[in-house]
């Protein structure tokens, strides 16, 4: 059983787990944004000296790339980033959407919508096998009610714009608060490997549908 690392910060607070050799998996849990900042190495660390394994054992490292805070995603990315390049070990991206699906008790077809902002929001389908479903993208809310036709669900987080969240109610569909999993991140990791998602971590980075703040302000 290969040694896999996957982080989960996309979203406030998070999570990581580490699958050890005997496939037993565990977990820690960041529980605010900056607890990301603070606790993220520490807590890797830590699961590290609970599994009785040293960082050169890690094999694969898994990362939720987003869409998601800017914070938790660039610290998340940077972390995966230099595991990957100081040991040697695989990494594979993984989208926070297929995250917030795979986290669901109830497996089908599904849209996750994050990252609202002014009326848009960026929405990504995921079938009940875990596979995206088209090209995700930003939606606004006349294009939100025309990709969501098929969904049995939709993922949302209290940021929703009205007008989708009225979309949805007048459609009786439902409507539930997405969960990211740092275990279901690592699952999702593992079987992306089989299927050659690895990337070279030098061009590992976060989705960001638009320009953050954060960037524009400095730039400005």
């Amino acid at each position: 059983m290969s040694i896999t690392l996957a982080i989960e910060c996309s979203q406030r607070g998070g999570g990581v787990a580490l699958r050890d050799a005997s496939g037993l998996v565990h977990t820690a849990e960041l529980t605010s944004a900056s607890g990301v900042d603070d606790r993220l190495m520490t807590e890797v660390d830590q699961l590290f000296q609970k599994a009785n394994l040293v960082p050169t054992d890690l094999k694969l490292v898994g990362v939720s790339i987003g869409p998601g805070g800017f914070t938790g995603l660039r610290v998340a990315v940077s972390t995966a980033k230099m595991l990957a390049l100081t040991t040697g070990c695989l990494v594979v991206p993984v989208a926070s959407a297929l995250v917030a699906a795979a986290s669901r008790p109830h497996a089908q077809r599904v849209a996750v919508v994050l990252a609202a902002r002014q009326g848009t929001a960026w929405l990504t389908r995921v079938e009940a096998n875990l596979e995206i479903d088209g090209k995700p993208g930003l939606v606004d809310a006349m294009s939100f009610e025309r990709a969501t036709e098929g969904c049995g669900a939709v993922l949302a987080d209290s940021h929703l714009p009205d007008e989708m969240a009225q979309i949805i109610s007048g459609r009786g569909l439902v409507c539930e608060i997405p969960v990211f999993d740092p275990v279901q991140c690592l699952v999702l990791a593992e079987a992306g490997l089989g299927h050659g998602q690895q990337v070279d971590p030098r061009c590992l980075g976060p989705l960001y549908p638009r320009i953050p703040e954060a960037v524009r302000l400095f730039d400005a």
